[in-house]
């Protein structure tokens, strides 16, 4: 009898933990819990930094863009609105020619072209060209719009406005539709004659 009661005793021990036990496991499971959420809180300051990476590297992308169009040879066409009255000289088939805005409408609008008109609508094509990239890589989340929309916002506004639906006209019949979906995405241009 005295054997069982022994025993009973020893197992009603290892059926309860005693306290050095249960502050153990305590302890444990309270690690545990900071461990996971250092982990948590850990990835959710990874994705921040890579968020702010990514953000970086699209505002570098659209400056390299904008910097690449504006050293172009097409870019030639929007510094040609520059002038309304006196224009620039341009070398033309080996004559310095004036150009200026209204050369530039005058060009959209002619059935048969002068070598001027020929050279101001080669510059612009290019220039039209490089916009659709722009609108390529903005809806291919490369880069935003915010970072590409200056300066061709300022000439939406300024030099192409007045004449909206002429460029309307000639964007799509002679340029890729990316190109008038990116001057709708401007609010210069969407703003335009109201």
């Amino acid at each position: 009898m005295m054997i069982e009661e022994e025993d009973e005793e020893q197992h009603e021990k290892k059926g309860k933990p005693n306290r050095l036990e249960s502050s153990a496991r305590l302890v444990g499971i309270i690690g545990g819990l900071i461990a996971v959420f250092t982990g948590i809180y850990q990835f959710g300051q990874s994705n921040v930094q890579s968020a702010r990476e990514l953000r970086w590297k699209q505002a570098e992308l659209a400056r390299e863009m904008v910097t690449k169009m504006m050293d172009d040879e097409g870019w030639k066409a929007m510094e040609m609105m520059d002038w309304d009255d006196e224009g620039r000289e341009y070398e033309i088939n080996g004559r310095k020619e004036k150009v200026n805005a209204n050369a530039v409408y005058a060009a959209l609008e002619k059935s048969e072209s002068t070598d001027k008109d020929r050279y101001i609508i080669d510059r612009l094509d290019r220039a039209f060209f490089l916009v659709s990239q722009l609108e390529s890589a903005v809806r291919s989340d490369l880069v935003r719009i915010e970072d590409v929309r200056f300066p061709l916002s300022w000439y939406a506004a300024k030099r192409m406005c007045p004449r909206k639906q002429l460029f309307e006209d000639y964007m799509k019949e002679n340029a890729a539709p990316e190109t008038l979906q990116f001057f709708q995405r401007l609010d210069e241009w969407r703003d335009c004659n109201k």
